[in-house]
């Protein structure tokens, strides 16, 4: 089977992730064409960038080589379509949209006809015309999402020496490393990540020497989980009642997460998976400074670690990733 992923912009690397997972894991041809490889520091992997694409390429690659398309997020609006002044081909095809409603305005896509396949966070609420629910993929054996050695190095990375605090000359002490990735630090509704709560609360424990943390922002992908991976304790969100890729990042890298989950995304989430428990440290603006010292005085983030990447192997899995989009392409034929 050959499928053709088409977007606008790298969606925080979503679509090339799919693409290269059904590819790597799935026994299918998939491709992707990205109008744009680069916007400010956000650069991912690329396949096929559309600006820089000879025409030809793309009307084959668009009009004959596919069996199956799909949108991500933008149908006609795509900038493929306008470039090369052509309607999109009548082709099976679905469109994957990974945002909520009030990021922009989905209305062509909603009236479209095609199926609208809608990635299992927050958002599955805001679409009662949806006819799929998809997980945001990761490659959890990609060396990007898997652990950091839990063996002791005779030559720690510069990262480890630099969260170290030496109480005593010949006695140097690690202190936990806690992660935060928020997307901006003023924002509001779904790409609120609660800076104002969690920032001081990340700043008191620090000057209590309690801690070390990272406030990731602005930094190229590579080095987003390069950091990630040196974290003990990551953070994602407690706002929004949802979780994000974030999260699914650390999970990986079997750093336990906090997040706000609700009693909505949980269950998208546990009907998606078939898991009746979620790894997500489940906390809200009140409750999240409480767990997270408690957390740190009974030195549970190992353990808790431990069980978030087997969570992820059990329920997050290339087979099960894999297979969950090829059942929705064989019904779309």
């Amino acid at each position: 089977m050959r499928v053709l992923h088409l977007s606008d912009t790298q969606l925080s690397g979503a679509v090339i992730r799919l693409s290269t997972l059904l590819a790597k894991y799935g026994g299918i041809e998939s491709r992707h064409i990205c109008w744009m490889d680069k916007i400010g520091y956000r650069e991912y992997e690329s396949d096929i960038v559309g600006y820089k694409a000879c025409k030809e390429t793309m009307i084959y690659l668009i009009y004959d080589w596919p069996d199956v398309i799909v949108y991500h997020n933008r149908w006609k609006r795509q900038e493929v379509f306008q470039f090369l002044k052509m309607e999109p081909p009548k082709k099976p095809a679905m469109i994957q949209i990974h945002s909520p409603r009030e990021s922009e305005n989905f209305r062509e896509e909603e009236e479209s006809g095609l199926p609208l396949a809608i990635v299992a966070q927050y958002h599955v609420r805001q679409w009662p015309e949806l006819t799929y629910i998809v997980p945001n993929v990761v490659d959890i054996y990609h060396k990007d999402y898997t652990p950091r050695s839990q063996k002791p190095t005779s030559s720690p990375s510069k990262d480890y020496l630099a969260r170290m605090r030496v109480l005593d000359k010949k006695l140097p002490i690690a202190l936990p490393v806690v992660s935060y990735a928020p997307s901006n630090t003023n924002s509001t509704g779904w790409d609120d990540k609660g800076y104002n709560i969690i920032a001081p609360v990340l700043k008191r424990l620090k000057m209590d020497h309690a801690i070390s943390y990272q406030l990731i922002q602005q930094r190229p992908f590579k080095d987003v989980m390069a950091l990630k991976k040196e974290a003990d304790i990551g953070i994602d969100e407690i706002v929004t009642g949802s979780y994000h890729l974030s999260a699914l990042e650390y999970l990986s890298l079997g750093v336990p997460c906090f997040t706000n989950i609700d009693k909505h995304t949980e269950k998208v989430v546990k009907d998606l998976t078939g898991s009746s428990n979620l790894p997500f440290l489940k906390a809200n603006k009140d409750s999240f400074e409480r767990m997270l010292v408690d957390i740190l005085k009974d030195k549970s983030w190992p353990e808790l670690g431990r069980k978030s990447r087997a969570w992820m192997e059990s329920y997050w899995n290339p087979e099960f990733l894999c297979n969950h989009y090829k059942n929705i392409f064989k019904e779309l034929k």
